[in-house]
């Protein structure tokens, strides 16, 4: 057996690199009436350091947000810079996606049944995305430039691991609710906690056409 001198221990202890910890814990919905809502779906969570940043992210895997039955599938994705997004038409009308979030600017012009225009996101935020033909379809999408971030679909709330120690900004956003941050101090160890959000917003954002017109009448878009 090896014996290792008390201050030689004291200098292992100081060697050793620093244990990834992580922040776990629910996160809960509250109606306008005070009721929770039973499913998370639509809500992100995003953990971004405060004290120094993470070597910035490479694109992500190509983004896929399909339109099926004048709607958006996924409604809320995320991508990191420089993703390719790509808007499957699987429709048998036509779509036209465009967003006006300053830094993510797209038209991809109508296009036909089966085809899937793509784009590419550049900056760093929530990109919201809208169909030029139909005014109640919407989509958001979060380009972050941090790995720790997590739609919560299908969860009853958020968990990561793998997280250096520091000082994090968590940030909590509902399309209902808009976002919301907390401030967490992450250890070698498990960090736990509990967050709220009260959905006050419309479920369907008011929102203009690309031409920053109003929407035609809804009869209007039978054929398309």
């Amino acid at each position: 057996m090896i014996r290792v001198p008390a201050n030689g221990l004291l200098a292992l202890v100081l060697a050793a690199p620093l244990l990834a910890g992580g922040l776990q814990g629910p996160v809960r919905l509250h109606e306008k009436d005070g009721r929770l809502r039973a499913s998370l779906k639509d809500c992100v969570a995003i953990l971004e350091p405060v004290d120094a940043p993470l070597p910035p992210p490479g694109p992500s895997k190509p983004v896929a947000i399909r339109t099926v039955g004048k709607q958006f599938h996924p409604r809320v994705s995320l991508a990191t810079p420089g993703t390719e997004v790509a808007f499957p038409n699987l429709d048998h009308i036509l779509h036209n996606v465009f967003s006006v979030t300053e830094g993510n600017r797209f038209d991809t012009g109508q296009y036909q049944p089966g085809d899937a225009p793509k784009v590419k996101v550049v900056r760093p935020g929530l990109v919201k995305l809208y169909c030029n033909v139909h005014h109640q379809m919407n989509a958001f999408l979060w380009v972050v430039a941090t790995p720790f971030a997590q739609v919560l679909d299908g969860r009853s709330g958020l968990a990561f691991d793998q997280v250096p120690p520091g000082t994090y900004r968590l940030r909590l956003w509902h399309p209902e609710s808009g976002e919301k941050t907390w401030t967490v101090k992450i250890d070698a160890g498990v960090a736990r906690g509990a967050w709220d959000l009260d959905l006050s917003l419309p479920a369907l954002e008011p929102h203009k056409n690309k031409f920053g017109r109003d929407y035609a009448p809804p009869a209007d878009d039978r054929a398309y």
